[in-house]
């Protein structure tokens, strides 16, 4: 079979970006069909066994005249059996069998936090698209009944592929963690955030938690990810709660120096309103770091009982757990154990032997 691979958000950063590169190279390690990567720019490193097609596009109008019109017309020439797309979008202009991954409805749930671009660009294509498909794929249970709900699909027509912390995230020896921590002018110890600095990520509260903890001495916060519009907000909390340099802001980690970061940290924590699937826990487990992760979303599901959960709504119990991990080293040895476990439970080979079986069920 040849199968097309929509590569739009390849070079996107954030969980969706790294989501589509990591199932891209875990389907060239695992499939026998054809994979045919269709994309608007060169990818950075893409398998050796996968033919790229690359029509170069930038700008939004371009972009999108591209998914929509040029990206159908490619795959017709190309003689695809089958058009996956990892996020969201399936071409409205493509008529033959189509698989989409719907990662969460966050864009309709959580409309303050979510961005104009966002709710219309998934707004007017994401229903579409999962009603065309043959079958939808999405990445928790959690995120299956909510999208069975908001697009009146019926359970069967969605199948869950669970995805997975990649092998670079993993138990560094301790003096490169070390000298990574030197160059970043970090101490030892820190406790640790990744992802979006803002939206739904409920960091004033972790801010106002973190400022409020007991007994934690001069621990520093470390917040590392891609900035956006609520940014320069969070940094305005900060300074209120005068946190001074006991805050430090990553923004943009490569990600050669994301596992480093995560193994340098005493604690992570995940005080997320909302997640379908929530990868940096899993990632941080892989890393060997104590997890404290909000009970929302699907982030029970993701942790599976590895992770001290809390109402993230909760500023007080969230203070509490960062003081607790922080300070129980029998408590902190029993959760790198289980977080070591459950991570090792989920992986990128097992995820795409999942999404390889619905495209032959859909395109046979």
């Amino acid at each position: 079979m040849r199968i097309g691979f929509l590569g739009r958000c390849l070079s996107h950063g954030g969980g969706i970006g790294r989501y589509a590169r990591s199932l891209l190279d875990a389907l060239a390690r695992v499939s026998t069909d054809e994979l045919v990567l269709l994309c608007n720019r060169p990818p950075a490193a893409p398998p050796a066994n996968v033919r790229v097609v690359c029509r170069e596009r930038s700008g939004v109008a371009s972009i999108l005249a591209w998914e929509q019109l040029e990206v159908p017309r490619i795959a017709r020439a190309e003689g695809l059996d089958l058009l996956y797309s990892p996020d969201f979008v399936v071409p409205a202009a493509w008529r033959g069998p189509a698989v989409v991954t719907v990662h969460d409805v966050s864009y309709a749930l959580l409309r303050r936090f979510a961005g104009l671009r966002a709710m219309l660009y998934y707004g007017a294509f994401a229903r579409g698209s999962a009603k065309r498909a043959g079958r939808v794929l999405t990445v928790s249970e959690f995120s299956k009944r909510a999208i069975c709900r908001l697009f009146d699909l019926a359970p069967g027509k969605v199948a869950v592929a669970r995805p997975a912390a990649d092998a670079i995230f993993r138990v560094r020896e301790q003096g490169e963690v070390r000298r990574s921590c030197e160059e970043l002018r970090l101490a030892g110890g820190y406790v640790l955030y990744v992802g979006l600095l803002g939206g739904w990520k409920n960091l004033a509260r972790l801010l106002r938690a973190f400022a409020g903890a007991r007994g934690i001495g001069a621990a520093e916060l470390v917040l590392a990810g891609k900035s956006c519009a609520d940014t320069p907000g969070i940094l305005r909390e900060a300074a209120r709660l005068g946190l001074g340099q006991r805050l430090r802001v990553l923004q943009d980690v490569p990600d050669a120096a994301l596992p480093l970061l995560y193994n340098g940290a005493r604690a992570f924590v995940f005080p997320s309103l909302y997640e379908g699937f929530g990868l940096p826990p899993i990632e941080a487990m892989a890393c060997g770091v104590p997890v404290i992760c909000s009970n929302a979303g699907a982030l029970p599901e993701t942790t599976a009982g590895a992770a001290w959960l809390v109402d993230p709504r909760d500023t007080e119990a969230l203070s509490r757990a960062i003081e607790t991990v922080l300070g129980d080293d029998a408590l902190r040895k029993r959760m790198i154990g289980a977080g070591l476990r459950r991570a090792a439970q989920l992986s990128w080979e097992a995820c795409a032997r999942t999404v390889l079986r619905v495209f032959h069920e859909v395109g046979s």
